[in-house]
């Protein structure tokens, strides 16, 4: 019942509806590489490694990321921990080509989620991707959309992107009394910056 709770105060659950779009096949990916410097250097592969940590100094997240797949309903599974953030498995890894969307709640009874600070994000921020492998993937903030839940831009966030991108989504806005959900969604879109191997300073 706890369980139930959680996942409700933070209405991820109930809003995010992954069609086709969100079932994106592998096709060009991109894997770890160096060049001069050291730099991260985009090269074409066909799978990367399953995400395990999200960190976004800006806004002091640093949080483990658990797979997600689908509830009866079609609907998102949410994390069972609020501490946690969660990747949609179904749809690619951070890193390959197309929209990876990871989800986290705002809050709860019991106090704030992994994405309560989210709101504070701004444009040219950094989000840091731990992969399984040691590597990290770098996304850089670009825009930011708040939404009724009813309106949930499926579409849009589970895009087939020609690059890698990021979406990270959340809840805003007050508690519906009805529903016991937050009326609003937060997205944030990023774009990709490259991958840094792991033991490399990311």
């Amino acid at each position: 019942m706890a369980v139930v709770v959680l996942a409700a105060a933070a209405g991820v659950s109930a809003v995010l509806l992954p069609g086709k779009e969100a079932r994106q096949g592998a096709t060009a990916r991109v894997q770890p590489a160096t060049g001069a410097k050291g730099r991260a250097i985009p090269v074409a592969r066909r799978q990367m490694p399953i995400p395990i940590h999200i960190a976004i100094p800006a806004i002091g997240v640093g949080a483990r990321i658990v797979p997600l797949g689908l509830n009866p309903d079609h609907t998102i599974q949410v994390p069972t921990n609020i501490a946690e953030a969660g990747w949609f498995r179904p749809g690619p890894e951070p890193g390959e080509v197309g929209a990876a969307v990871v989800v986290g709640h705002l809050a709860s009874l019991g106090g704030a989620g992994v994405f309560w600070r989210l709101r504070y994000l701004r444009r040219g921020q950094l989000i840091k991707i731990r992969l399984i492998d040691g590597s990290t993937v770098r996304f850089v903030a670009r825009s930011m959309l708040r939404v009724p839940k009813g309106r949930f831009p499926t579409r849009l966030v589970y895009a087939r992107t020609s690059k890698p991108t990021l979406r990270l989504v959340t809840c805003a806005g007050s508690i519906n009394p009805v529903t016991g959900r937050h009326r609003d969604n937060y997205i944030v879109f990023a774009s990709f910056l490259g991958v840094t191997p792991g033991g490399a300073a990311a």
